[in-house]
Formats: C-alpha cells, sequence, structure tokens
C-alpha cells in the first residue's frame, strides 16, 4: 500500500517535468490547424456540425405565439422556427452548409497566412532587436541589409 502511494506520489510529481519537454511549436500548432481547417471532408463535417446545431434550435416550437403575431406574418400553431424561416428562404439548409463550409476554409486560409506571417514578423522583430543593439552600442546598422 506504501509503496502504491509512494509510486503514485512520484508519478504526479514527475508528470509537470515530462510535460515541459514537450512545448507545443505555435507555428506548427497553427500549420496544422490550416491545413486540417483546409481539408474539404473537415469543412462538410464541421457544416453539418453546424447545420445539427442550428437544426436543434430551429426544432423550437413558437406555433403556441401564433395568436400574438400578425396574421400576415402566417406563424401557424404547429410551426417552428425552423417551418417560419424555410417558409421565407427554401434553400436555407443549403445555403446554411455552403456558407459554414466558405467560412470553414476561410479560416483555414487564414491560419495558412498567419503562420507565413509569424515567421516574416519573428525576422523583422530580429533586425529591430540589431538595430537596437547596434544603437546602444553606438554603431551604425543597416536593418534592411540582413534578414
Amino acid at each position: 500500500m506504501r509503496l502504491t502511494l509512494l509510486l503514485s506520489f512520484g508519478l504526479v510529481m514527475a508528470t509537470p517535468a515530462l510535460a515541459q519537454n514537450r512545448a507545443p511549436d505555435p507555428e506548427r500548432a497553427v500549420d496544422k490547424m490550416a491545413h486540417t481547417l483546409s481539408d474539404p471532408t473537415v469543412q462538410d463535417g464541421i457544416a453539418g456540425i453546424i447545420g445539427d446545431l442550428a437544426n436543434a434550435f430551429l426544432d423550437t416550437r413558437v406555433g403556441p405565439l401564433a395568436r400574438y403575431t400578425d396574421p400576415q406574418d402566417d406563424v401557424r400553431s404547429d410551426d417552428t422556427l425552423g417551418t417560419l424561416v424555410r417558409r421565407d428562404d427554401p434553400a436555407f439548409d443549403r445555403d446554411l452548409h455552403d456558407r459554414t463550409r466558405s467560412a470553414v476554409a476561410a479560416a483555414g486560409t487564414m491560419a495558412g497566412d498567419a503562420a507565413t506571417m509569424s515567421s516574416e514578423l519573428r525576422a523583422t522583430a530580429n533586425r529591430l532587436r540589431r538595430v537596437l543593439k547596434s544603437a546602444r552600442s553606438g554603431e551604425k546598422s543597416r536593418s534592411s541589409s540582413d534578414n
């Protein structure tokens, strides 16, 4: 029993040290996210989940409130939010899927561009550090000569 407790305690204490050896690389994570979000299968999957979430919300019955609406709104006693939305926009489900898929693709593109820019911004920061270091030491340095 004591041995088990000691081993458990040792394992718990060692876990943070082990975790520090595998610090995530932010650039790599962004590249992976960009690649994942650019995958059409992932885009369709996310669009499907968003569609399912929307449908769960749109299944809300609003018919009991029909008597409080304008008769021209044509809210019927058995209506849900979904029937109202689809009555106004028969292509709602397809449009939601397409717009969501496009938004996920755009997010993937943006993540890829951000990863590309991060290395450029790092190079700019390095140039600025060199200029500041030179300024401190009284030297004159050209910031655009070396990346």
